[in-house]
């Protein structure tokens, strides 16, 4: 057990939780007294899809509430394109070498990073918690 899985072993233990596997804990509120824990899965990760599926994919409901970051290491700079409901790109801006920007959207919205000229260079589907994606 690596250094990391024992402290949150120890802090589930200690909080009364168990801890599902592949999971981190934040401690919210543990400096004012109150004992809480948040769990965030794994999984909470935005899913990468290749370019080559820009047609095929189109916002499907505006069900499930999310948010997406985009934080741009790439040293260039890179477009944003929200893909609607007809499957068409909508400019959503861009982000310069070392910016941040973060957008409410849905769970079924799925987003494209561009070059300067607006060629695809990956596509994003939000997660269902809160995620970051740092290009690069």
């Amino acid at each position: 057990m690596t250094a990391p899985s024992v402290r949150l072993t120890i802090l589930g233990a200690m909080l009364g939780i168990g801890l599902p596997a592949g999971a981190w804990v934040s401690p919210v509120g543990l400096g004012s007294g109150a004992a809480a824990a948040q769990t965030v899965p794994s999984s909470a990760r935005a899913g990468e899809r290749g370019c080559g599926e820009t047609k095929s994919l189109r916002s499907q409901h505006s069900k499930e509430p999310t948010r997406i970051t985009f934080v741009n290491k790439s040293g260039m700079y890179r477009g944003l394109n929200w893909i609607d409901f007809k499957g068409q790109q909508k400019s959503y801006g861009g982000l310069n070498p070392g910016e941040t920007r973060t957008f409410d959207t849905f769970r079924t919205h799925p987003w494209v990073t561009t070059t300067g000229p607006g060629d695809c260079v990956k596509i994003y589907l939000p997660a269902a918690e809160p995620s970051t994606v740092v290009l690069k």
